[in-house]
């Protein structure tokens, strides 16, 4: 069942009419997958840089797409912004423009592997 889910999820990815999108695939968990935007990544010094990053729940048809601010060296990430949006017309159906306090991440977690994947694209 999990890989039905990945791969509708991956379908309708490749289908998507969103141009800006550039969604590189991080992890999965029955119907939920995790994404970062390519195109977004911005690097402020060596160490923290910001991102967005996608949480897509295909049995929901809902996109979570966060904005990212990641802080390499003291293994934290903030939460900037947050949008809910339907996945298949990628309509906002809810934001929260309100930033959240800095969270400290694991490797083995989306985020741990989010950074290894944009730093050394492991």
């Amino acid at each position: 069942m999990k890989k039905f889910f990945i791969i509708c999820a991956a379908i309708f990815m490749m289908n998507s009419t969103c141009a800006a999108e550039n969604l590189k695939f991080i992890d999965a968990m029955e119907d939920t997958g995790y994404y970062y935007d390519a195109d977004t990544v911005q690097t402020e010094n060596s160490a923290i840089f910001y991102v967005n990053m996608a949480v897509i729940k295909a049995s929901l048809n809902r996109m979570y797409v966060y904005d990212v601010k990641i802080n390499h060296a003291e293994k934290t990430y903030e939460i900037l912004w947050s949008k809910i949006l339907s996945y298949d017309t990628r309509a906002e159906i809810e934001s929260n423009k309100s930033s959240r306090p800095p969270q400290h991440y694991s490797n083995k977690s989306e985020f741990g592997q989010m950074v290894r994947l944009i730093l050394y694209g492991e």
